[in-house]
This record gives C-alpha cells, sequence and structure tokens, in this order.
C-alpha cells in the first residue's frame, strides 16, 4: 500500500473517531445503538468442542456453564427478573432511548391487512393512571403531548368540546401564536392490554379523528382563530394515497351492490297537520343518464291532481328496484346494474318537506333498512310556492368534516366581541363491490353567532345575532371492530365532537361508546364510566360537592321538605332568573339531550339590550329578541325590560329584581329538570307565552340589627296575562310565594345553648288551565334545637319542630290528586355525636332517634327511625 495511501486511511479513521467522541458528547449518539453480531479473534479458534458463549448467567452472576459451582463462601442468589427495568429500546433511527416499557403505541401501517394498531401497556393504566404528558419549553414557547382516555378538551364551542375525550393532544403556546391538534382512533381507541408481552388492536377498516385549532394573537386585545376537525373512515388495506380526509367505504359497506333504493317522503312539520310533501314528479339517473324504465312502487300518500301528498304523519314511500328494472339505454357504456358507479334522483317537489333514503345496503344490525336525512326545506311553506327540482345523489356515509373561524376582542375601551363561523360537511360515497374508487356526494350546514358588548359606566349594551342550521350537525359515524355500521344507533356508532354536558362536569349527559371515560371512572355516587351522566342538575350544585344542593345528604327527602333543614333551604320554584325561551324554566338550570351549542339548535334570532346605573345599587335594562325555528314557520318575539336593585347596610340587606316582558312565543323548547329525589323530569313546553304579558319578580329582605336575631323576607311572583287569541283558551297564571324566618341562637354557657327558629311560607298557585287544581296554602314551622357538649368533641343535641299547615282554598267534593289537607306536625329528635381518630382518618359517629307525627281531621300518621351512622374523612 502506499504511504500517501495509508496515511489517507489512517486520518480518515482519526477523523470518524474524532466525530463519533464529539457526536457523543453532543448527545447525538449515545454509544448504545443497535450494532448487530460482531466478530471476535476468539471465535476463529478451530476447535469441534461445544461453543458455549457466556450471556446472561455470566454478566449478572459471573456464572458459566463448566465451572464446578459451590456456594459455601459465597452464598447462592436467587434469579431475579431481568424485566424489571424493561427493556433496552431504539427509534426508527437506531437511536437508543430508555431501558424501560412502550406505555402506548399507535402505528398505521398500509396498506396491509389488520394495518392499524393501538396498543396500552399495564403500566400505562397502573402507572400512570390512563395519562401520560410529555412536555417542552424554552423562552416564550412551550408544548406538550397528551396522550388519555378523559382529557377534557375544547377547540371552540361550535367545533369540538368533550369532557372526556379518549386519543392524543398536542399543544403548543408562544406569546403570539398557539395550536392544538386531537388525534383518536374512534372505532376503538384502545384498552389496557392484560401482559407486557400482549399486542394491541390491530384493525383494517377504522374511523379516525384529525383536528386542529390555531390562534393568532392579532394584538393585545384581539385574536383570530381557525379550527379543522375531520372524522373519516380508513383502510388499511389501501395505499395511504388511496384513502381519504372525505373517508372511503368500508369492506361491510361496500360488500355488495346496490338493488334497490326507497325514498321516503313526509312532513317536516307534522303537528299542523298540513301543507306536507307535495311531489309532481320523479326521475332516476344512474352514471348520469336518465332509466326510465325503473318505475318506482309508491306506498302512502294521497293522490290529488296529479300530485302525490303526505300532511302530519302521513309519508310516501318510492320503492327503485335497480336489480330486476334495469335495462341499458341507448349509448350507455355499462352492461348491468352492477355496473352502475353512480345513481341520482331529481324530484319536482314542493311545502314543508323531508327526503330521507334507504337501500338494502343501509341497515341496522337486524338487517333491517335505516332511513337516514337526505334533503329537507326551511321554514313551513303550505302554498306550493316554493316548488323546485331537488337533486341529489345516494351514498352510505363514510366521513365528515367540520371548517371554522373565530374572531374575538377582549375589553378593547370597554368593547368586547365574541364570534364563530362554522361549516359542516357530510360525505358519502355510492357502494359496488366491483369497484375500488366510488363516487362521492356531500351536503353542508352553517353555524355562526356574534356577540358584542360595550361597557361605558353608568351605560351598557349587548347584542347578538346567530344561525344554526338543522343540516349543521357535529355528530358523525364511526365503525365497529368489524367495519360494520349500524345507522340508527348512535351509542355505539357515533362520535360527537360537541357533547351534551349541561352541568359542565367530566360526565357527559348521553352514552357514547369509548368516550365517557369507559374503564378509568369507573363506578361513584356521582356516575360510572362509561355511562350517561346519571346525576344532571345544572345550576343546583353551587358548591361543587357533585350533590344537587337541594338534597345534601342524598336521602330520599329534599332538604326544603327535611325537618330542620327546611329552615335555610327553599324549594326551587322560589329562585328567579331570566326565561328567554319562554318555557316556564329558568334558563340557568335547564337540562336537555342536545349538543351543547352555545344557541339551540335549528335555530336563527338575535337579541339586543341597553341599559344603565341608576344609582350604585339599582339597574335598568331594556331590550327586545326574535327567534325563529329553521325548519318550521314558529318564531317567537319579546319586548322586556329588568330593574335589579341590591342595597347593603350594616344591619340590613336588599334585594329587588323585577323582570317584565311582552312575548309572543310558538316555539316549543322542551326541557329535562332535576327534582329531588326522583331525579329527572322531562317537561313540554306548554306554549304559554304564545301572547303573553309576563312579570316576575323577586325580592329578599335581611334584617340583623338585634345581637343574634337574625330575620329573613323573601316574596316571588310569576304572573302570566294572556292577550289576544291567546285569552280565549288559557287563563291568566300566577305564582305567589312568600317566606318569613327569623332565628335567634341563644348560648347559655361554654357547654349549652339553644337555638329558636321560626319559618312561614305562603304559597298561592293559579292554574293555566280549567280543571287544574288551584293552591293556596300556608305552612308555620316552630323549631327548638340545643346542643349540649359532654366533652369536648362529644355533644348531644334535641330538637322539636311543631308544624302548622293550612290548606286556604275550600275542600272540593271530589279531591283531586296532590290536595293536601289542614294538618298539624309534630318532630322530635335526639342525637348524639362524637369525633375521634381511627388510623389516620376523622370519624364522625351519629346515633339517634327521629318521631314524626301529622294530624290531620279524622286520621294521625307517624313513622320513626333510628340510626347509627359512622363517617370517615380526612379533615374533622
Amino acid at each position: 500500500m502506499p504511504v500517501m495511501t495509508a496515511i489517507r486511511y489512517l486520518f480518515l479513521g482519526l477523523l470518524l473517531l474524532a466525530e463519533s467522541a464529539l457526536a457523543q458528547n453532543q448527545g447525538i449518539v449515545s454509544g448504545r445503538e443497535p450494532r448487530g453480531v460482531q466478530v471476535y479473534e476468539m471465535a476463529m479458534t478451530p476447535s469441534q468442542r461445544k461453543w458455549q458463549q457466556a450471556q446472561s448467567l455470566y454478566h449478572f452472576y459471573r456464572w458459566t456453564g463448566e465451572e464446578y459451582s459451590n456456594y459455601a463462601i459465597e452464598n447462592y442468589e436467587r434469579y431475579v427478573s431481568t424485566e424489571l427495568e424493561g427493556f433496552r429500546t431504539y427509534d426508527m433511527y437506531g437511536n437508543y432511548l430508555t431501558r424501560g416499557f412502550e406505555i402506548y403505541g399507535w402505528t398505521i401501517n398500509s396498506p396491509a391487512s389488520a394495518g392499524t394498531s393501538v396498543r396500552k401497556a399495564p403500566k400505562f393504566s397502573g402507572w400512570f393512571r390512563n395519562l401520560v404528558v410529555s412536555s417542552m419549553s424554552k423562552g416564550q414557547f412551550y408544548s406538550a403531548l397528551t396522550i388519555g382516555d378523559a382529557i377534557n378538551t375544547t377547540l371552540t364551542p361550535l367545533t369540538f368540546r368533550k369532557p372526556a375525550f379518549n386519543g392524543v393532544q398536542w399543544d403548543f403556546a408562544s406569546d403570539l401564536f398557539s395550536a392544538t391538534m386531537v388525534a383518536s382512533r374512534l372505532a376503538s381507541p384502545g384498552t389496557v392490554v392484560q401482559s407486557e408481552n400482549a399486542g394491541g388492536q390491530n384493525l383494517s377498516d377504522i374511523t379516525n379523528l384529525y383536528g386542529i385549532h390555531a390562534v393568532a394573537n392579532l394584538g393585545s386585545n384581539s385574536r383570530l382563530g381557525f379550527t379543522y376537525v375531520n372524522i373519516a373512515n380508513f383502510s388499511s388495506a389501501r395505499r395511504l394515497g388511496n384513502n381519504s380526509l372525505r373517508g372511503v367505504l368500508t369492506e361491510d359497506q361496500n360488500g355488495g351492490h346496490v338493488e334497490t333504493i326507497v325514498l321516503r317522503l313526509s312532513d317536516d312539520s307534522p303537528e299542523d297537520g298540513q301543507g306536507g310533501a307535495q311531489l309532481f314528479s320523479e326521475r332516476i339517473f344512474l352514471n348520469g343518464v336518465e332509466h326510465p324504465e325503473i318505475v318506482p312502487t309508491v306506498r302512502g300518500g294521497i293522490r290529488r291532481a296529479g300530485l302525490l301528498e303526505a300532511n302530519g304523519a302521513e309519508s310516501i314511500e318510492l320503492t327503485y328496484s335497480i336489480v330486476t328494472d334495469f335495462q341499458v339505454q341507448p349509448g350507455e357504456e355499462i352492461e348491468s346494474f352492477q355496473d352502475v358507479r353512480e345513481i341520482e334522483f331529481e324530484l319536482v317537489i314542493a311545502n314543508d318537506y323531508k327526503i330521507e333514503a334507504t337501500s338494502n345496503l343501509q341497515i341496522n344490525s337486524q338487517d333491517e333498512p335505516v332511513f337516514l336525512l337526505v334533503e329537507r326545506t326551511h321554514g313551513n311553506v303550505s302554498d306550493g310556492s316554493n316548488m323546485s327540482f331537488v337533486r341529489f345523489k345516494y351514498g352510505l356515509p363514510t366521513g365528515k368534516d367540520i371548517v371554522g373561524v373565530n374572531f374575538d376582542v377582549e375589553d378593547w375601551r370597554g368593547f368586547n366581541l365574541r364570534s364563530e363561523w362554522a361549516l359542516s360537511r357530510n360525505f358519502r360515497r355510492f357502494p359496488n363491490q366491483n369497484f375500488g374508487d366510488h363516487k362521492l356526494a356531500e351536503d353542508d350546514g352553517v353555524a355562526y353567532y356574534i356577540t358584542a358588548s360595550k361597557d361605558a359606566y353608568p351605560y351598557f349594551a349587548y347584542g347578538e345575532v346567530y344561525r344554526l342550521e338543522p343540516e349543521y350537525s357535529t355528530r358523525g359515524f364511526i365503525t365497529d371492530t368489524r367495519g360494520f355500521i349500524d345507522y340508527e344507533d348512535p351509542v355505539r356508532y357515533s362520535f360527537e365532537t360537541v357533547d351534551d354536558n349541561d352541568d359542565q362536569d367530566r360526565f357527559a349527559d348521553w352514552k357514547r361508546l369509548w368516550h365517557n371515560g369507559d374503564f378509568l371512572f369507573g363506578t361513584t355516587r356521582f356516575g360510572t364510566g362509561g355511562l350517561p351522566d346519571p346525576q344532571v342538575f345544572p345550576g343546583y350544585d353551587e358548591n361543587a360537592d357533585f350533590i344537587s344542593d337541594f338534597n345534601q345528604n342524598a336521602n330520599t327527602t329534599p332538604d326544603f321538605a327535611e325537618p330542620f333543614l327546611r329552615y335555610n333551604v327553599d324549594a326551587p320554584e322560589f329562585l328567579f332568573g331570566v326565561d328567554m325561551n319562554n318555557n316556564g324554566i329558568i334558563d340557568r338550570f335547564e337540562n336537555d339531550d342536545l349538543a351543547d351549542f352555545p344557541y339551540r339548535h335549528d335555530r336563527d334570532g338575535w337579541n339586543a339590550y341597553g341599559g344603565v346605573h341608576l344609582t350604585e345599587g339599582l339597574k335598568l335594562t331594556l331590550g327586545r329578541g326574535g327567534v325563529g325555528e329553521i325548519s318550521s314557520k314558529r318564531e317567537a318575539r319579546q319586548t322586556y325590560a329588568i330593574a335589579t336593585g341590591d342595597w347593603s347596610r350594616p344591619w340590613t340587606k336588599l334585594r329587588l329584581y323585577q323582570y317584565a316582558r311582552f312575548v309572543q312565543d310558538d316555539i316549543q323548547d322542551n326541557a329535562v329538570i332535576w327534582v329531588d329525589p326522583n331525579g329527572f323530569l322531562e317537561v313540554v313546553d306548554p306554549l304559554e307565552a304564545e301572547d303573553a304579558f309576563i312579570s316576575t319578580g323577586y325580592l329578599t329582605f335581611d334584617y340583623s340589627g338585634i345581637k343574634n336575631l337574625n330575620v329573613g323576607n323573601k316574596v316571588k311572583y310569576d304572573w302570566y296575562k294572556q292577550r289576544g287569541g291567546a285569552a280565549d283558551t288559557r287563563d291568566n297564571r300566577l305564582f305567589l310565594g312568600i317566606i318569613n324566618k327569623a332565628d335567634y341562637p341563644l348560648p347559655i354557657t361554654d357547654r349549652l345553648a339553644f337555638w329558636p327558629r321560626w319559618k312561614a311560607i305562603f304559597r298561592k298557585v293559579d292554574p293555566r288551565m280549567a280543571g287544574e287544581t288551584k293552591i293556596t296554602e300556608w305552612s308555620h314551622f316552630f323549631m327548638l334545637s340545643s346542643k349540649y357538649f359532654i366533652l369536648p368533641s362529644t355533644f348531644l343535641e334535641y330538637g322539636v319542630e311543631l308544624n302548622v299547615f293550612r290548606n286556604l282554598e275550600d275542600k272540593p267534593e271530589i279531591v283531586p290528586p296532590g290536595y293536601i289537607d289542614d294538618f298539624t306536625g309534630t318532630v322530635l329528635a335526639l342525637q348524639l355525636t362524637n369525633k375521634s381518630s381511627y388510623l389516620g382518618y376523622a370519624l364522625t359517629m351519629n346515633a339517634g332517634f327521629l318521631w314524626d307525627r301529622r294530624s290531620f281531621e279524622l286520621e294521625t300518621d307517624s313513622n320513626s327511625l333510628l340510626f347509627i351512622r359512622i363517617f370517615a374523612g380526612l379533615q374533622r
């Protein structure tokens, strides 16, 4: 070898050694990268003796396979698990990561059969309780990757909001820009495997979610945001480029040919019984070519003057038998219905119509056809003036996406703005097992809102405009592990990007598989993971203990009806608040079974008010608003005034609220309310404000000018005055409630105290309809309780309560349900309480007796209760 060549090789070798050392010093390599099996000089020994290479036994214990083992001096050491520290792990470049365990893995390998895998290791739940966070930061830049089974995630109110998102969330934040990305394999986001050697769940046809929300700070007071959320079927059997954000048909969806299609036309507002769908003509197109030979079989509807009509509960069904009626048309390139790649319908239709479609491939788990909405008209036209051509393509759902933009301004010279616009698109593809590429159809819906406010003391103003079209939707279909979709089972086969969570807790109010805290929250008195929230009481949990404030001891009697507790707790009917949808329920206590958008779905409305602070404690607000139900012609209009007053002095406090409005509202806003102790109660909007003047007042006056004496007074009234034609069918309605109470704590010694209390409740309720029961009643409660400390942590309580109830209405000959006759009640109670510590816990023991008697004119009822209870907590 020439000298210069040798020098070059030597130089290159030294350079490589230097670079390797520098790389290790800079952390580029660690020296533990995979190097395969090396060649050793000792392995070149030419011997026929069996080769025994010292490996784990030698490295751990210095044991060889040939040496004599004697443990007299060095005692025997048991085998230890070589897996305690885990395994060496490497990244895709061969870089050594750590000696440990894979906690979470989500891989997508395509094209491959069952190429998507999600694996959650036992330590994902054992070590990390189903939540792993990897974060980083430098200067003003922050980032965090969160993987969990129940992540509280919000992008925007119209696009994505979930209390228990099961998936991956990556967040980035800086001074001027922030972004969030979410992702999940919705069809089966993975359950924790049983052992470290178990693999993940491998699937082929799945539904994935991807979403991004980016926000740019335009200044110190304004932000501009963009949102994109996508739900789409994915097949690992296809190449990545052959999949689509619009989704693909699963193997099950594409497992045949469309042989029969059924269109169902119905009245979109069936409650009025008139002005329903009118069908004048229909046409069917296959691959863009009309096929007049495919004539539908008609069922239902009424023929009148050359058209078909469906009013009220009636419907028209058009059944197209493609398999039997298909004939090749002149110039057509296909030879059989099995070559069809697109079917399109054209209808001439009018009035208040709704069009749904199904086929032999659009079925549920019992192989029954399922109708899905295709088109519907807005409003409730009944004179045929909206007659038009409606053209649509048939297909099976494959995905959806939501695009949104939001712009906010916060406190710019007293001005605030919140706004958002969103577009949802539903994608369908025509199934045919002879093809891998399928024609696409789509429909869309729009939602937006703008709210603006201005504060310039003593004046203030607020305005809002919004529209949520009935076609706007945040629900997408998802597959099961087989790639099957049951289109009428939302629990297993749908995903909601915006959940129903009216009480804003960790349990969504409805059940959706995998995204209700399944396998994580467990079973508690407040809810069970994977099940809908069993207790939903918006506004009834001001102390945030997940228990209704009207039944804090969670028994079978609400606190406002329970002896002694009822002194401090008043019934919900004495609460005050605005009722902007005029359904008789205060807005902040309403619950429903709808996605929690900022405004009700299928609504188009506006509202504006202005006001002035007349004095420091008195404020006057005047406003007007209107809302329409887009799918019908129902609407609501109201003009309102609100006066609020709040005055406090050292020994008195006065609060006054007056809410008066003229209303014309025929939109039915049904709701669900919580009634202790029974739970959910569905309330149908009685529509008692179709044309009415409504006045609601609330007054409280508290006095504490005398030492130890506390006096409280409360007045609440609701008055519905019917106007116009409504006065002929409805009666005026009045609720009047008055509460007076006083108490005077009386300490006798350091160990003995008495507490006399008195409370009076007056209720007057005039019915809204003839035949309903009129209520006028008065209750007085006289209470006396005493507490005697036997020891510093042991005391005895005695209480007596007298209840005088008088029904001020004459007793009818036929006693209606719920009528209560006059009675006098007596309650006696005795309770021993002891507080102690045990095994690090603070124990409280209650033992006692309660006796309750009610004496009516003709009979006496009584009941008694003996109890021993022990409570353990961390605080005394």
